[in-house]
């Protein structure tokens, strides 16, 4: 189950804890850094990344301002969305820097986002809203 994690670069520190814990959780996120190799084309493998998603979570941060592709990733979001209809989900997660909230893009109001107070409840916004059910847990 891919999920596709979209965030600005200063951001990236964050959202490597959610990438860990999202695989240890038995999920294979979308990190760019991580997903795309030299040499690749990044609007095709960007696409690519959100084809092969179940859900695409955006971290809204004050950072998260449109400098090239965040409008193409919200697009790329929203044909998976009209595409796969209820087994993709588009996690608007809209959190605080500083005292600062992020402002969540035009292209994503037409979506219901949240604003955790922390990122363990970032993180409860994001399992519950993902189109998998998880199952009981067993042993290793």
């Amino acid at each position: 189950m891919r999920v596709f994690l979209s965030h600005k670069g200063v951001d990236k520190e964050m959202v490597r804890r959610f990438e860990k814990v999202l695989r240890e959780m038995g999920f294979d996120p979308w990190l760019d850094d991580d997903a795309m190799a030299a040499g690749a084309q990044p609007d095709r493998a960007i696409q690519k990344g959100f084809e092969d998603s179940c859900a695409a979570v955006f971290f809204v941060t004050p950072d998260f301002k449109d400098e090239s592709w965040l409008a193409s990733e919200i697009e790329y979001a929203r044909a998976e969305k009209r595409k796969k209809a209820e087994r993709f989900a588009i996690v608007t997660l809209c959190l605080s820097k500083n005292g600062v909230q992020g402002d969540v893009p035009e292209l994503l109001k037409n979506y219901i986002y949240k604003k955790p107070a922390h990122e363990l409840e970032a993180l409860y916004e994001i399992v519950r809203a993902l189109p998998v059910a998880l199952g009981t847990p067993t042993f290793r």
